[in-house]
């Protein structure tokens, strides 16, 4: 059996092949825990449906007290028609007919949501107030490398507080030291991001390039 030094597993995410695959294994790996089907999951893999189901089936032998959590927290909404936030205790009711899979993706999503928020705070408490949230990330203005590292660390704090002490890692985008832009890169976003520019420009906000 081999594996990835921790180097090695950096260079292989930033090749054409690893982003690839890392992003698909990513959708994956998300779906099957949010309750991806055996339809939609071979269709991601690009395989047959027994393929699929397959790795459902095996990731509910590797996985099981996962599996039985899960079930059992649906079930327990579905009595008490509501489901809570671990943290705060934010309430999603529940209607007569609801979504599993919204279900199974809320813990995921109201502690995600709670980690940014308290973050958001807590960084505003201490002066480093955030440009703007980017999905599940933060982007700031600051000024040196103190105040960088001042930001991670309460990012890290709200992180194991909503988590129970579990270490949440954070993340310094390296590309937007210095002042540069923020950009996506999935294409769709550069498309659309080439399409706003342009329209600055064609309106005069903005000086033409080139």
């Amino acid at each position: 059996m081999c594996g990835l030094t921790s180097l090695d597993a950096k260079s292989w995410k930033a090749t054409p092949e690893g982003k690839s695959q890392r992003q698909r294994m990513k959708a994956l790996q998300l779906g099957i825990g949010y309750g991806m089907g055996v339809r939609s999951l071979s269709r991601g893999l690009g395989r047959h449906p027994m393929i699929g189901s397959e790795v459902i089936i095996r990731h509910q032998q590797r996985y099981p007290s996962f599996w039985a959590w899960r079930a059992e927290m649906v079930q327990r909404a579905m009595l008490q028609r509501s489901i809570v936030s671990e943290y705060d205790g934010w309430p999603l009711l529940i209607s007569h007919s609801p979504n599993k899979r919204t279900l199974y993706n809320f813990p995921m999503q109201s502690a995600g949501a709670e980690m940014l928020r308290l973050a958001a705070n807590r960084l505003c408490n201490a002066g480093l107030v955030p440009s703007m949230l980017v999905h599940d990330g933060i982007l700031f203005e600051l000024d040196n490398e103190e105040q960088v590292t001042h930001a991670v660390e309460i990012m890290r704090g709200a992180g194991r507080d909503v988590c129970g002490g579990f270490e949440i890692d954070v993340d310094v985008d390296q590309k937007l030291i210095g002042g540069a832009r923020y950009r996506d890169k999935r294409p769709v976003a550069e498309s659309m991001w080439n399409t706003v520019m342009a329209t600055l420009q064609a309106i005069g906000a903005l000086p033409k390039v080139g």
